[in-house]
């Protein structure tokens, strides 16, 4: 009995596990991209006398079916959550089967991937890489990669993005600018990952290349000086040094709030803007010089101070005049109405007036060493620390009368009869003046050497010569005739005479003296021998 009840049993259970019901989908996980369409599938496996498929969707029955399934064609997805779920039921009433459902992942592939214009940027400074990814889903499948050169850089995922809509992304990411960055190209790429249900959508964007620039200090102004004079024109120089890329910077220079035409000129990473500046307003005005490269704008600025100073008039009422006659000077100048302007009148010597009025006047009485004189009126102005001198100069000419002293004409003159002398006599005055000599009324060559003779002895009368006056200078010339000196010549015969009788008596007191001592020699050694005398008198040879 109890072994019946236990067969019964497991006849039960395997009898249940048999007609078990069911309703089944698939695929289990769908997916489909937006707008597009997805066939479900719909099982089970009681005998049915009605079916279907409850969805938002467009729907439609495909033909083909079979007896335990039946398919559905869900298209014009345009629901960013949809849901499907299929039922069926069952020809036997007591079977209730619970319909079977699944959510509908809808995607969007990334279509549109930009990384932002890459700027210039300065070494040492931060940057930002953005890329921007328009319009994917769902958002927690996507990377956002970005790329330096085919090198991984950074990468961004978004798995805690629950909306299942689509949307835009915007990664960014910071970077530090290096030298050795210039010129490399940075791109980013967006991944779309569906696997395994579906595959993997990926799009990258262009690449662009990252521009470097290196500006290490400020622009240096350069001018030959702080002042200028109206209307006249002044060099100025603009240079930086030490930047990259030094082909690409750009200057803009003004003054007096108006741009300048300028050149450039690069040697090394070193680069100079060149300009001529010029203004027709005195004043302060201001000189800037901006220099770009990239992002970075440096600037330097300096103050040149403009004046006017007109050349000053200097008017002499008689510029030729007589000696000891006056002459007056007047000197104006219009821009001694500026503040600290000076003006003098003056000669290489001395100042003769000066005052800061506008216009100066003196009057001098010419004398001889005036002829000639450079008289200067000076107009001087302190711009900025710094002295700015204008002048003008006249030269006085001063006439007068001949001159004539005895060093331009001695009143006498000594000369030897048949020597070779010259004449001379001169005089000074102005214009020059002529001199003409005579002598007896008869005219004397002035300034040419002649022979002398007796009959040149005597008075001579220069006459000095020029349209203001004349003079006359009389030259007394003593010639001198020529004589035997007799004193010399007795002289020296006397001391001839007295040394020749010296000599004489010279000559035979040695004389003497040799021949008496021989001569007393030979009588007191009479009974020597012949050599004996010999050697007494030196004659005979030594052994």
């Amino acid at each position: 009995m109890q072994r019946l009840l236990v067969c019964l049993l497991l006849a039960a259970v395997a009898s249940g596990a048999q007609e078990r019901l069911f309703v089944g989908i698939e695929p289990e996980k769908p997916m489909v991209e937006f707008g597009g369409f997805i066939v479900i599938n719909c099982t089970t496996n009681c005998e049915f006398s009605s079916y279907g498929i409850e969805t938002s969707l467009l729907k439609q029955e495909i033909p083909e079916k079979g007896t335990s399934w039946r398919a559905f064609r869900l298209g014009n997805v345009t629901e960013w959550t949809p849901r499907a779920l299929c039922y069926f039921v069952c020809e036997k009433e007591d079977e209730d089967l619970e319909p079977q459902g699944a959510n509908i992942t809808v995607y969007r592939a990334p279509n549109h991937v930009v990384l932002d214009p890459l700027p210039e940027v300065e070494v040492g400074k931060k940057y930002n890489l953005t890329c921007r990814v328009s319009d994917v889903a769902p958002i927690r499948n996507v990377t956002v990669t970005f790329l330096r050169g085919g090198e991984k850089l950074y990468q961004e995922t978004f798995e805690e993005h629950s909306n299942a809509t689509a949307g835009d992304l915007v990664v960014t990411h910071s970077l530090m600018a290096q030298r050795a960055d210039h010129g490399m190209e940075f791109s980013c790429q967006a991944a779309l990952d569906l696997r395994p249900e579906a595959e993997l959508f990926e799009k990258a964007s262009y690449n662009q290349s990252l521009k470097i620039v290196v500006f290490p200090v400020d622009p240096h102004l350069q001018t030959s000086e702080n002042i200028l004079e109206t209307n006249t024109e002044m060099p100025v120089e603009c240079n930086v040094v030490g930047i990259f890329p030094v082909e690409e910077a750009q200057f803009d220079l003004t003054f007096a709030g108006e741009s300048l035409n300028f050149s450039t000129s690069m040697s090394g990473n070193r680069v100079t803007a060149h300009a001529l500046v010029s203004s027709s307003s005195a004043g302060e005005h201001e000189l800037n010089c901006a220099v770009s490269l990239g992002p970075v704008t440096r600037t330097a600025a300096k103050t040149v101070h403009i004046y006017s100073l007109p050349e000053p008039i200097l008017n002499v009422d008689h510029q030729e005049i007589l000696v000891n006659e006056t002459a007056t000077f007047m000197c104006s100048s219009q821009g001694t109405e500026a503040p600290g302007t000076k003006m003098q009148i003056r000669t290489a010597k001395q100042v003769l007036i000066y005052g800061r009025q506008g216009s100066l006047q003196v009057s001098v009485t010419a004398q001889e060493e005036d002829d000639g004189r450079e008289f200067t009126c000076e107009v001087l102005l302190i711009v900025d620390g710094q002295r700015v001198l204008k002048s003008t100069s006249v030269k006085l000419s001063v006439f007068y009368g001949p001159q004539m002293n005895d060093s331009s004409c001695p009143n006498s003159l000594t000369w030897k009869d048949g020597s070779e002398e010259i004449f001379i006599c001169s005089a000074w005055g102005n214009p020059a003046p002529t001199v003409e000599c005579s002598k007896d009324k008869i005219p004397y060559a002035i300034g040419i050497q002649q022979p002398i003779t007796k009959e040149q002895d005597g008075i001579y009368q220069c006459n000095a010569t020029n349209m203001y006056g004349s003079i006359i200078q009389y030259v007394t010339v003593h010639v001198e005739s020529y004589q035997f000196p007799t004193l010399a010549v007795s002289l020296a015969a006397l001391i001839t005479v007295a040394v020749t009788s010296a000599v004489i008596m010279a000559y035979r007191m040695y004389y003497q003296a040799h021949k008496i001592r021989k001569y007393h020699l030979k009588n007191q050694q009479e009974g020597g021998t012949a050599m004996e005398e010999k050697c007494l008198n030196g004659n005979a040879p030594l052994v």
